[in-house]
């Protein structure tokens, strides 16, 4: 039976899993945007044994298959806060864009345990550096795809899009074909998407919060070629209470590729908690 909390604002909480006496919330949140957090099911389960709390999946408002009447996803940031606040001692797990989403509250500064940060950016630099790889590696079938979705924004055109680019997420064969297999079956939303994208798929994005006291890990694999842990490699990140750290051999979605270096990165930053750890 699916165990469901929904906030005013229309979040959907989805309870996956407990492990050990803690009362730490594990709070993940998915890429995209537009894609349901079924796409970070391989990942907790993964998890779910391997650190102590409880672990949940979380979808914003009219994203994925979270589908409300009169609750737009314009209404994710009051959502995501009510979903924080309805738990105790949350850590947010953000993958790719939703990462970005958090660095522009800084106001979670004093509402979150601690903060993961998985294949995101501090700022919009990333999008040059990915057209530039982009250019350098063509492939007609992501370009048509491209060309097919601009025409026709609908559902099963943003599926065939994330299909066709699996191969900037994913590095090895065996991995891409996963991913293939994850985008074929997970829920997507163009709406989600498209409205996501014109703030942070835009020059104008920026960080406008770095975590200034809670324990911070900030990581990806060391082949994405779309958000690199580079990103984040200066002097402003550099703060004894952010962990960075590389998974090596692995694209924007690392689990897929270096399982046992994610779980060592995750079980690394629960030690960051020492005795805090509730």
């Amino acid at each position: 039976m699916k165990q469901y909390l929904w906030t005013l604002d229309g979040g959907r909480l989805h309870y996956q899993s407990t492990y050990k006496e803690s009362k730490i919330n594990w709070l993940f949140l998915p890429g995209g945007p537009g894609l349901g957090s079924e796409a970070l099911a391989d990942l907790t389960q993964l998890l779910k044994d391997k650190i102590p709390g409880v672990i949940w999946h979380f979808d914003l408002p009219n994203d994925g298959s979270n589908i409300l009447e009169n609750k737009p996803i314009s209404n994710w940031r009051s959502a995501l806060i009510q979903a924080i606040t309805a738990l105790e001692n949350v850590v947010l797990v953000a993958h790719s864009t939703p990462g970005m989403y958090a660095q522009t509250m800084p106001e979670l500064e004093k509402l979150l345990y601690g903060i993961v940060l998985i294949g995101s950016a501090p700022d919009a630099s990333w999008q040059n550096r990915f057209e530039e790889y982009c250019e350098k590696n063509k492939d007609p079938v992501i370009t048509e795809a491209e060309k097919e979705y601009i025409e026709n924004p609908n559902n099963e055109n943003l599926r065939k899009l994330l299909i066709a680019a699996a191969r900037n997420c994913f590095v090895t064969e065996e991995s891409i074909k996963a991913g293939k297999a994850l985008f074929m079956r997970i829920p997507v939303n163009h709406n989600a998407s498209e409205q996501a994208a014109k703030h942070f798929d835009s020059e104008k994005y920026q960080a406008t919060w770095i975590p200034q006291t809670i324990n911070t890990l900030i990581t990806t694999g060391s082949i994405d070629p779309i958000t690199p842990l580079k990103l984040f490699q200066n002097e402003k990140y550099k703060r004894k209470n952010i962990l960075l750290r590389e998974i090596s051999e692995a694209g924007h979605y690392p689990w897929f590729e270096n399982p046992n270096e994610v779980v060592q990165a995750f079980q690394e930053y629960v030690r960051k908690f020492r005795t805090q750890l509730p």
